[in-house]
This record gives structure tokens, C-alpha cells and sequence, in this order.
């Protein structure tokens, strides 16, 4: 991505390919839909994640996120080491593509109030997922380039 880019011109595959270049494993956490909620929620406090997708052979079947945990788990009553991951599960998951605009994840995210939208390719695929964090990590780094570039304009240190 060019420095000179901000938050519009930012696309998924963008956020997609900073996060495997500067992850150890840039795969995506995924589960089976008969993991226990115990096994997810320990995979996705390994991996400082608040989500993991639910796959069912090559197919995403479903998201489990924290969300899930606090409404299906904590408050139910129920037990994270007996439940199985695709009986709490978010079934209904909206996917983007990697040429989407991240403003318009934003805004889809906000839309159906969810923090996390899985990325696949043309095929349907899951190659990454994209978090409101990457891109509240995008609109923060977006505005200390645009900061820096206002300061060396002003102070007439601009360099085109």
C-alpha cells in the first residue's frame, strides 16, 4: 500500500496482507463445528483472537466470538467443556471479498453489529478475516500520516 494512501483507498487484501506478514501464522483460526467451546475459547486465547470460524470440510458453517461465549455460555448456564462450538455458534455469517473497501467493512460491521467479517476469494474460499480493530489499527495510522504530512506542509519541510 502506498504511504501516501488513507483510510478510502484501503482494501481488505491490504489488511489481509500486513496482518500474515507481520503475524507468526497468517492463517485463520478454524474449529470443526464438534469442538467444545472450551477447546475454541483456549485456541483463540493462544492466538489473542476473539473469534474463530467454524468450518465444515472446505464450507464456513458458522462464527464463534466472545459475544457468543458471554450471551450462550456465561449467562445460560451452560458448561464451556460439554457444549459443542455449532449449538452456540452465529450461523448467519456475513463474508467480504479481499477488493472490498475497508470503509465499507466498517460500515457493514456497524450495520449488523458484529467485529468480525471473514474473507474469501472468488471461489468462496476462506483465505483471512478482518476485525473492527484492523480497522480502527488502519483509520489510526491513516491519520498520523495525514498529521505528519499537514506538520511538514506548515512548517514547509513538504516533500512531494
Amino acid at each position: 500500500m502506498n504511504p501516501r494512501d488513507g483510510l478510502l483507498d484501503t482494501r481488505v487484501k491490504d489488511i489481509i496482507q500486513s496482518k500474515s506478514t507481520l503475524a507468526d501464522d497468517g492463517n485463520v483460526l478454524t474449529t470443526s463445528p464438534t469442538a467444545t467451546v472450551f477447546e475454541c475459547i483456549g485456541r483463540m486465547v493462544d492466538r489473542d483472537v476473539g473469534s474463530i470460524v467454524v468450518m465444515e470440510g472446505d464450507a464456513i458453517a458458522g462464527l464463534f466470538t466472545e459475544r457468543n461465549y458471554m450471551q450462550s455460555i456465561a449467562l445460560e448456564g451452560r458448561s464451556s467443556d460439554e457444549t459443542e462450538v455449532q449449538e452456540v455458534m452465529t450461523e448467519d455469517v456475513a463474508t467480504v471479498r479481499p477488493d472490498k473497501p475497508l470503509e465499507e467493512c466498517l460500515r457493514l460491521m456497524t450495520r449488523l453489529r458484529c467485529r468480525h467479517l471473514p474473507v474469501v476469494d472468488e471461489g468462496g474460499d476462506l483465505i483471512g478475516i478482518v476485525s473492527i480493530g484492523d480497522g480502527v489499527k488502519q483509520i489510526i495510522q491513516t491519520a498520523q500520516r495525514e498529521t505528519s504530512r499537514l506538520r511538514q506542509y506548515v512548517t514547509g519541510t513538504y516533500a512531494e
